[in-house]
């Protein structure tokens, strides 16, 4: 009979163990929002969404990935700065909707002081595509083609006014002297879509976006703006080498989570460690190789405050430089 007992006892007392365990698994605690104020689908999506099960896991809390495109993705981040002060709330982003947005959309509202980076996910080129019946195959031939068509000139794609996307496409057609006809999108993959349908000619994407794209013939690429050669798109020669007027276009885009500034300093280091520990795993570690990303070092919030600064000026300065205003 004590026997009996004894394990009835150990068998209960088991129990209740593991019953404590999965609470202890179990997402606790309000949502947290995680906004990705760019269309499913994007890059950022991805990354958003690689991010969440394992962010749930760190912080045991439920994460939710909320789309909120629009307006240059002011419509996103400004969700992120109208939360109660206080409230943890995450934003994934580049310099386009952190830095440029403020510069080039009147109903922005904010600056880029009001945002906090707590993770620096990505960085890489981007790649100038054009549609696969372009019939040039390279960057030399695309300028004496752009040149060459008289009052018609080939057609850009980008995702909204000011965006990093548009820069480029404007800094380009100034620094080589051709025409080009900006055409807005609400996202990257849209202008891809238009890109492989024929409906406009070119677009400096991702180079993450793309390179699968370029590699099956169904998009056509004519350069990257990185400065040298990568091994995960050999067939992208560097603009910057191209021609002797445009040795200063070396550009790169990011991707970043952020905070509200205001977020207390124990919150964004607590949001800093889970997001590290989650991002520095090799399944998203792979993930971001296999998509032809180059994964950040690892930051402290110090550095990612100095990092950010940095990005602040260069892309002010840029804007101001190809004449971005307020719409």
């Amino acid at each position: 009979m004590n026997d009996r007992r004894r394990l009835l006892a150990s068998t209960i007392a088991l129990g209740l163990l593991h019953a404590g365990e999965l609470r202890a698994q179990a997402p606790s605690g309000a949502p947290l929002s995680f906004i990705v104020p760019q269309p499913a689908g994007n890059p950022t999506d991805g990354h958003a969404r690689r991010l969440q099960p394992g962010l749930q896991r760190e912080l045991g809390q439920t994460v939710l990935v909320e789309n909120m495109p629009g307006a240059g993705g002011s419509l996103g981040v400004n969700k992120l700065l109208a939360a109660p002060a206080g409230t943890p709330m995450l934003l994934i982003a580049s310099q386009t909707e952190s830095i440029l947005t403020p510069l080039s959309v009147k109903s922005a509202r904010y600056s880029s002081d009001n945002l906090r980076p707590v993770l620096l996910i990505t960085r890489g080129p981007y790649v100038l595509v054009g549609r696969p019946d372009l019939p040039v195959n390279g960057f030399a031939e695309l300028l004496a083609l752009a040149r060459g068509r008289g009052g018609k000139p080939l057609s850009h794609g980008h995702i909204g006014n000011g965006s990093m996307i548009h820069l480029l496409g404007e800094r380009l057609a100034r620094k080589a002297g051709i025409p080009l006809t900006q055409v807005p999108y609400k996202g990257v993959p849209p202008v891809i879509q238009d890109l492989i349908g024929g409906q406009i000619d070119l677009a400096f994407v991702p180079q993450s976006s793309a390179r699968d794209l370029i590699v099956n013939g169904r998009l056509k690429v004519y350069g990257t703006t990185a400065a040298a050669v990568s091994d995960k798109l050999p067939a992208a020669l560097p603009i910057s080498k191209a021609n002797a007027g445009l040795a200063d276009f070396v550009h790169g885009t990011w991707s970043a989570v952020f905070v509200a500034r205001t977020l207390r300093e124990e919150d964004a280091s607590r949001l800093n460690k889970a997001l590290t520990t989650v991002c520095q795993e090799a399944p998203f570690q792979a993930a971001i190789v296999a998509n032809g990303s180059d994964a950040a070092p690892v930051m402290t919030l110090a550095e990612l405050d100095r990092f950010f600064e940095a990005e602040t000026r260069l892309y002010q300065s840029m804007a101001k430089e190809i004449g971005i205003q307020a719409e």
